[in-house]
């Protein structure tokens, strides 16, 4: 009885280190850049530190690797991540900012950049693929409308859990 209970004291003090390691609330479980917060813009696997967050569980797991093709055909194909439903086989590209401004256009990813007049200053736009890469083939036709100086266009292939990338 006494081997119990000193587990229990134990097992107890662990989990109180635990919780008071983390930066974040069991309702606001996943942190981002220093923040806390929940849904995908938060627990995303590109998005959570699991290693500040609230438990080592709290951000959502990488889907793995598959096969795709993405024609964009669909508005679905990308989508603003407050829509994105955890799902990469109905929403493979994610757009991660807030203003969205990636849209899907006659078969094309468009990410525009609008100036903001009343605060003199553009936002841009990033998608970000909804799978992992592993290994395999990537192609893209990329085409930078950007005449303004200061303005960078990239195509970046990157493995977040190992810090691996690859920036065209």
């Amino acid at each position: 009885m006494r081997t119990f209970s000193l587990f229990a004291a134990t097992a107890g003090a662990l989990a109180a280190v635990a919780s008071a390691a983390s930066k974040c609330a069991a309702d606001v479980p996943c942190i981002r850049e220093g923040w806390c917060g929940s849904g995908p813009a938060f627990c995303m696997f590109s998005m959570c530190n699991p290693n500040e967050s609230f438990s080592s569980t709290s951000c959502w797991k990488a889907e793995g690797c598959a096969n795709q093709n993405v024609s964009f055909d669909s508005n679905s194909d990308a989508v603003a991540i407050a829509s994105y439903n955890g799902n990469p086989k109905t929403n493979p590209f994610v757009s991660i900012f807030d203003p969205n401004n990636a849209v899907v256009s006659n078969g094309n990813l468009v990410l525009n950049m609008k100036y903001q007049a009343d605060k003199n200053k553009g936002f841009g736009a990033t998608a970000s693929a909804a799978y992992t890469f592993q290994y395999g083939r990537v192609t893209a036709r990329i085409k930078t409308a950007s005449i303004a100086k200061g303005v960078v266009t990239a195509f970046i292939i990157r493995n977040d859990q190992i810090g691996d990338e690859i920036d065209f």
